[in-house]
């Protein structure tokens, strides 16, 4: 009979884990450059993909697409058995939405459409307990081991090790960035180039306007100390970004896909045709 004060060796294994993900923060803070995989779709299956082919981390966009709270508990297992940590794109602020993202186990949790500090804020205390922040205390939930970790410890190890993270994509948020950047607290911040675009509105003067606030965040990133991140669809924007000061890039899983796919069905049959 395995004692209970004696970790066995699944128990190790998956204690092993942990440890991984909770350098994740620490290293989006050093400034290590990482690769990010957006999955918009409720499948446990694309995260394991993600988390296989390399990915530093992934991201569960719940903000687009169908992603339930029940989906993020499945996909963050996915990540979490695969080795990949995760960071939840929650729909919009929302205090219950963090909370429940947290409970599930995540190890980040990112933002969209921030435009000002006192969000950060009020992002940063939903995402801690106390006494810096007000997160509601559940530690029967998944990410104390449904009671394996609780008190004190417990509380100040996940207060320490999450990832708090926000999406600057208006013109305001960009025009505000230095206030935002100087909550103490904040990890990370990733430019969201379409919607800013889209903001801004599409003319003549959209991609100089996008470039410089592009510059304009990572100078900010630098003076404050605030990692930055941005997202890319090829290797080429990996490398470009990171000569700009961006240490971290995401790119959308499903465009990559359909790519592969597309160019693999068009190559097929022109060869099965010539055939």
């Amino acid at each position: 009979m395995v004692s209970c004060g004696k970790p066995t060796k699944r128990m190790r294994h998956d204690m092993n884990h942990q440890d991984e993900r909770s350098r994740f923060r620490q290293r989006v803070l050093d400034g290590d450059k990482l690769l990010g995989a957006f999955c918009p779709a409720p499948s446990p299956e694309l995260i394991e993909v993600a988390a296989y082919s390399g990915f530093d981390f992934v991201v569960i966009d719940a903000e687009h697409g169908p992603i339930t709270i029940s989906d993020v508990v499945h996909m963050t297992r996915a990540a979490h058995s695969a080795g990949a940590p995760v960071i939840v794109r929650v729909p919009e602020y929302s205090g219950e939405f963090i909370m429940r993202s947290l409970d599930a186990g995540v190890d980040g949790i990112l933002v969209p459409q921030v435009e000002e500090a006192a969000e950060v804020q009020r992002i940063f205390q939903a995402m801690h307990y106390p006494p810096v922040g007000v997160r509601g205390l559940a530690f029967y939930a998944r990410a104390h081991g449904f009671t394996r970790r609780t008190g004190p410890e417990a509380m100040n190890s996940a207060n320490q090790h999450v990832l708090t993270s926000v999406l600057v994509e208006t013109p305001k948020g960009v025009e505000n960035i230095d206030e935002i950047m100087a909550v103490q607290g904040l990890d990370m911040v990733l430019v969201g180039t379409g919607d800013l675009a889209a903001n801004i509105g599409y003319g003549p003067e959209t991609a100089a306007k996008v470039d410089a606030a592009v510059t304009r965040v990572a100078e900010a990133g630098k003076r404050h100390g605030v990692t930055t991140a941005i997202a890319g669809q090829s290797a080429d924007d990996a490398a470009k970004f990171a000569r700009r000061g961006y240490k971290v890039m995401v790119t959308g899983m499903l465009p990559h896909l359909l790519r592969f796919c597309t160019d693999f069905v068009n190559a097929s049959r022109k060869g099965m045709e010539a055939d």
